[in-house]
């Protein structure tokens, strides 16, 4: 058990913790299906899940008559098994949306209500927390964090109005980020064209 500052609670005391929706093998894919399902390949670091249409998300029949978890604007999904333990603010998402047993599927305590979902999931896609994950993955052929693992890790919950200032920093980072690489792009199809026309002018000119 680790040790917790006065300051820190244990996430398990902050959320309910539940494996994904129960799935065995390959995902039975159908057009028609009666509900989504959210994979790993639908979740971007530092991006909520955003598709009330779920445009991008795949479509199955769910199987057996488990009651099925589905998935709420405030939840979060955490990436339990490989290499990569990265977290994701449910937005918006079909009523019927449930996750692979690949993910942890957070959902806030009524006690928790002075914590924010974004925050929660940016601070477990911080450096501190993948830190941690990483030691828990230590010797496992198969990485994975189990769930009293995750229950375990310490969070800050720092006061509402520093939560929304880091969200703020975060997201204003994020554009920053997004512009610089928008530059860099257009910098090297501009570079390309140059290159083109002074190593092949001929067929810049059309001859």
């Amino acid at each position: 058990m680790i040790e917790l500052a006065k300051h820190q609670l244990p996430l398990r005391s902050l959320a309910t913790i539940h494996p994904g929706y129960p799935f065995r093998g390959k995902l039975p894919a159908d057009k028609d299906g009666n509900a989504f399902v959210v994979q790993f390949r639908h979740l971007v670091v530092g991006e909520p899940l955003d598709d009330k249409d779920g445009q991008t998300l795949d479509r199955v029949t769910l199987p057996g008559r488990r009651r099925p978890d589905f998935l709420w604007p405030g939840d979060i999904l955490f990436m339990a098994r490989g290499t990569r333990n990265d977290a994701a603010v449910v937005k918006a998402l079909p009523h019927n949306t449930v996750c692979t047993p690949n993910f942890f599927h957070l959902r806030l305590k009524p006690e928790a209500f002075n914590l924010m979902p974004e925050f929660l999931a940016w601070q477990l896609n911080h450096v501190d927390a993948q830190r941690y994950f990483a030691m828990c993955s230590q010797g496992s052929a198969a990485p994975s964090v189990t769930k009293t693992q995750l229950g375990d890790l310490p969070v800050v919950v720092p006061s509402p109005e520093q939560q929304k200032l880091m969200m703020k920093l975060v997201g204003a980072a994020q554009r920053e980020q997004a512009l610089l690489e928008q530059l860099i792009e257009n910098r090297q199809r501009m570079t390309d064209a140059v290159a083109r026309h002074i190593l092949r002018p001929d067929t810049t000119t059309g001859k």
